[in-house]
């Protein structure tokens, strides 16, 4: 049949409107996003809401059984009518082509501390290469770990020592699980009971996902996660569609700039986004339209989020993102001195950390990974004179990056840095020069050098 996407939605819900049905329904990409569509879906096959209570059978992708599926699918539900069997997380399409994207995810939820995040995205990287909970990464072979997940072994894992895995990994559902699905789909399934399978990635490569595509409909909700123009127009496409569909829900409409302001302080995170909205609609009560005053009243983008947005932009050197955080910081009402005072903090840490990495004795192994760092040279640097510095109470992984970080700069630019900030805090304190134009004219100086890489 087709492929549809996000902007296709309102047809597919039509057709079934329609009682043009689909034995089986596919949709996968984004979770929040996912989520929301198979309710749509399924309030639309069951529009009725006391029904739809009873003939749907829930199914979660940490319990899935595909012999159970395909024996729900073969049975009339006890209530008559139409059946739809929802299996939620399903790992019917997991593969070694989609391992790395769970891993990429687990290793930046870890970065941003969330730990929660990054525990399931590489649950289901075990899964798929069929690994249990004692399976160490950190000693896996690399032909061992391209053969079983299909990608190359990263130089950084030992971080993943800090995440508690469950006791039961669940395995993904490859061979004779989809082909059980498969087979039971081509057989025919009683007209009244409709699959819905809802997925965060799948290899289209399957033959599970080809018989869908020929048989039922697919949804795809996928959005570009990367830093491109292209991946964050998708991003705030995507985002933008939520905040006025959200609006809509609750008869509002979006003034000037309302619709920027909460790109800027919510970014891609779907969840956040609708919340946000659905406050600020009830925080309007009576009035039909949202306004910049009111975003500023109740949506937060805490100072210490975009702070900390800003310092990684000039800790990884990218000049263009601490451009645009640090003009969005001021027009929040962000006193630029309390600006310098974060930047200061951030470059003598990054001083701090270059300056070990210069010493002989601990010597610092130009990229190390996280296990020998920890174990080996984080240790031995915790020993010695320098082991009571603030700059080590962080949690390990943080230091990690952290010393990552310094290798980008010089100690004489960071040294410069610093007598940068204090001539730009002159300036600003004595008048006469624009607080945009002297911040940029510092990040233009700092930021602009290539640095050591």
């Amino acid at each position: 049949m087709s492929i549809y996407h996000r902007k296709d939605v309102s047809k597919v819900v039509k057709e079934i409107q329609n009682n043009t049905i689909s034995p089986v329904y596919l949709i996968h990409g984004e979770r929040y996003l996912c989520q929301e569509v198979a309710r749509e879906i399924i309030s639309a096959l069951l529009p009725d809401e006391k029904i739809r209570h009873l003939n749907v059978r829930k199914i979660n992708g940490d319990s899935e059984n595909p012999f159970q599926t395909a024996a729900h699918l073969k049975t009339h539900s006890l209530f008559g009518g139409r059946q739809v069997v929802r299996v939620m997380d399903s790992n019917l399409f997991f593969s070694k082509a989609v391992a790395k994207s769970f891993w990429d995810k687990a290793k930046k939820a870890m970065q941003a501390n969330e730990t929660e995040k990054a525990t399931t995205h590489l649950t289901k990287m075990y899964g798929i290469g069929g690994l249990e909970k004692e399976d160490d990464l950190t000693e896996m072979s690399a032909a061992q770990w391209k053969k079983l997940l299909g990608f190359a072994k990263p130089a950084d894992i030992g971080w993943t020592k800090e995440v508690s895995l469950p006791d039961t990994i669940p395995a993904s559902q490859d061979g004779d699980g989809a082909s059980l699905i498969g087979d039971t789909l081509e057989k025919k399934i009683p007209d009244n009971n409709i699959l819905l399978l809802v997925a965060e990635a799948v290899d289209k490569r399957k033959k599970l996902y080809k018989l869908i595509n020929k048989l039922g409909v697919i949804i795809d909700l996928s959005v570009d996660t990367g830093s491109t123009k292209s991946a964050r127009d998708s991003q705030d496409s995507t985002i933008r569609d939520l905040i006025i569909q959200t609006m809509t829900e609750f008869g509002k409409k979006p003034g000037p700039d309302v619709i920027k302001q909460l790109l800027d302080r919510v970014g891609f995170h779907p969840v956040a986004a609708v919340r946000e909205t659905e406050k600020l609609a009830l925080f309007c009560n009576e009035k039909d339209v949202i306004t910049v005053a009111d975003v500023d009243a109740i949506v937060g983008w805490t100072r210490e989020e975009a702070i900390y947005e800003l310092n990684e932009a000039v800790a990884t050197r990218s000049l263009e993102q601490a451009l645009v955080l640090s003009s969005k910081l001021r027009e929040n009402g962000l006193h630029p001195l309390a600006l310098l005072a974060s930047l200061r903090n951030l470059i003598r840490k990054l001083l701090f950390f270059r300056s070990l990495q210069s010493q002989k004795d601990p010597s610092y192994p130009s990229g190390i990974s996280f296990g020998p760092f920890q174990k080996g040279y984080l240790a031995k640097i915790k020993k010695s004179r320098h082991g009571n510095s603030s700059f080590l109470t962080a949690h390990p992984y943080a230091i990690y990056i952290s010393f990552q970080q310094a290798e980008r700069f010089e100690i004489v630019e960071l040294k410069e840095g610093l007598r940068e900030l204090l001539a730009v805090e002159y300036k600003l304190k004595g008048g006469g020069v624009g607080d945009a134009l002297t911040l940029d004219n510092f990040f233009f100086a700092f930021l602009g050098g290539q640095g050591r890489h």
